[in-house]
């Protein structure tokens, strides 16, 4: 299954957009390897760790526990930052040992460790030396590719699920460049390290490959994105919050559209019109077979809403005539008022436009299907980032980078949290007037998120906008219940090469459609092109997926 969480898409779940303004999803043919799969599921629960959770913090606001095969939890939220974190490890992490660890990084590098407090002070209170090696997150594939293929490997490796859909042959180079931890994490085993078993069980499964856990995994959220809309000014303007089907959705569209004044109703939202129209995440298996989303019918109803939404001009001129039209820019000027983002988006567009419009508010349309009917919901994989270890070094050295690593996945609420976060209190961060961390002149040069990247945590919605975090999680409580449960979830799949590349040349082909410059009836022949370039010998590899792992 195609992870659905792209660059964006993960940095804004994490908090972390504001670091990768200038990072955009990938846009061109993904290699790969003529496709692999993981074991059944059965084999991933007996690899994954035992699931113990941190009872050191517990947030205010109640999540949704996951019952779906490979779907991240709902974990919950925060209202307020804690007067007093809570202390997550009673004693070092490390012991003495000195490691080096490459990341990423959206965004200009702080200063080294040589010049850096923060680096130093973080240190300090694990135990242990983390000397950083960041790359630019817009060509980390790049380095990446280098470093793998050149066997020059740093102790610690972290490398985003985006990056992995990219690299030929990495079942082959995971082998080769690092340690199984399995020996050292699965079941009970892993109770040296509470913070990792306190990481979802699904997002550890996410981290085998080849019959083997090879990584610490990231956690995601849910949901790859939401209908976003600016709730002030539908408040101000009395428009309906809640349509129910997309005929509603199109007059609601002609009601806000107004040129004149600047205001355009919609961004590129036929992402999220997927689901309106129930088409498929990916593949649906119906009748003993397996039918692509481009296939459905469904899909061709999906196009002909959309082009009707062009044709008559309630989207915006800017998302007409560009592929990469800043739609953040457009919603916080009111040029348009709905658009399709990650629930990360929501958290930055709050930061960048509440301290100086009061009355900034976005909220997300609940969930609906075209005609009426009970909606569907897509779901992003369980994991959307990995922290590797070079393969061969000694137990005891993999033993203290695991115990790094733990410190490193203390959740929100926690002192090894605020520390990795914010640095050091009254020097690189105060406490602004709402209670949470503002970073100071210092904080702002020398912070980076860097260990935060070493290990994963739960995903609380911990943003310093009580109003926002709860309408966030209400939407998340609500709209679990419709996620649909795609037939390949929870199976790690390296899709076929010649598959992924016919991604981006096809979609392009459909937004033609929507966009009026090819013809409706068009879409069928473009359906044939799919097939016949590598769709169907696709078909035949993903039954091969359901049989291997008894869904078929």
């Amino acid at each position: 299954m195609h992870p659905q969480t792209s660059r964006r898409g993960f940095l804004g779940l994490a908090g972390l957009a504001a670091l990768a303004t200038a990072c955009s999803t990938p846009s061109g043919p993904r290699p790969g390897t003529g496709g692999a799969t993981a074991a059944a599921k059965e084999k991933l629960t007996s690899l994954a760790p035992s699931y113990i959770p941190f009872q050191g913090v517990q947030p205010d606001l109640p999540g949704t526990k996951s019952t779906i095969p490979g779907v991240p939890d709902v974990s919950g939220g925060f209202t307020s930052y804690p007067a007093n974190p809570a202390q997550a490890l009673t004693q070092k992490a490390g012991k003495g040992g000195g490691y080096k660890a490459m990341t990423p990084l959206w965004g200009p590098p702080p200063p080294g460790l040589a010049a850096n407090s923060y680096f130093q002070a973080v240190n300090a209170d694990i135990g242990a030396t983390v000397e950083f090696q960041i790359a630019d997150g817009n060509t980390y594939v790049d380095k990446a590719i280098a470093r793998l293929a050149a066997g020059d490997v740093p102790d610690i490796m972290v490398i985003p699920s985006w990056e992995i859909d990219k690299m030929a042959d990495f079942n082959r180079a995971v082998d080769q460049a690092f340690e199984d931890l399995t020996p050292y994490l699965q079941g009970d085993k892993v109770k040296p390290y509470p913070l990792l078993a306190n990481l979802p069980t699904a997002s550890w499964e996410w981290s085998v490959w080849n019959g083997k856990l090879m990584a610490v995994p990231f956690p995601t959220e849910p949901y790859p994105y939401a209908l976003l809309y600016r709730k002030d000014l539908f408040d101000k303007n009395g428009w309906n919050d809640s349509p129910k089907t997309a005929e509603e959705l199109y007059q609601l569209g002609k009601e806000i559209t107004d040129p004149k004044a600047k205001r355009w109703a919609f961004g590129a939202i036929h992402e999220m019109a997927w689901p309106i129209f129930k088409v498929p995440q990916e593949w649906r298996y119906e009748g003993g077979k397996l039918v692509h989303k481009y296939e459905t019918p469904e899909f061709e109803q999906m196009l002909a809403w959309m082009r009707k939404l062009y044709e008559e001009e309630l989207i915006h001129p800017n998302v007409v005539s560009s592929k990469s039209a800043n739609e953040k820019e457009l919603i916080g000027s009111g040029q348009i008022l709905i658009y399709r983002d990650g629930l990360g988006g929501w958290k930055e567009l709050l930061i960048q436009h509440r301290p100086r419009n009061p009355d900034f508010a976005l909220n997300a349309f609940p969930v609906f299907a075209h005609d009426g009917s009970r909606p569907i919901m897509y779901h992003n994989n369980a994991a959307g980032i990995f922290t590797f270890v070079k393969k061969g070094l000694p137990k005891e050295k993999v033993e203290e980078i695991l115990s790094i690593l733990n410190w490193c996945a203390a959740p929100f609420g926690t002192k090894e949290y605020e520390l990795s976060n914010y640095g050091v209190k009254d020097k690189h961060f105060t406490l602004g007037s709402d209670g949470f961390p503002k970073p100071t002149e210092l904080g702002t040069k020398e912070v980076a998120y860097t260990y935060g990247f070493l290990g994963g945590r739960p995903l609380y919605v911990d943003w310093p906008f009580p109003d926002a975090a709860k309408l966030n999680l209400e939407w998340q409580n609500n709209t679990f219940q419709y996620i649909e449960r795609n037939p390949f979830a929870g199976i790690r799949i390296q899709r076929p090469s010649k598959y992924s590349g016919l991604q981006v040349p096809t979609e392009d082909k459909f937004t033609d459609i929507m966009r009026g410059r090819r013809p409706l009836g068009d879409a069928k022949q473009i359906v044939s092109e799919w097939r016949r370039d590598g769709g169907d010998e696709a078909r035949e590899f993903y039954m091969k997926v359901l049989r291997d792992n008894g869904r078929a």
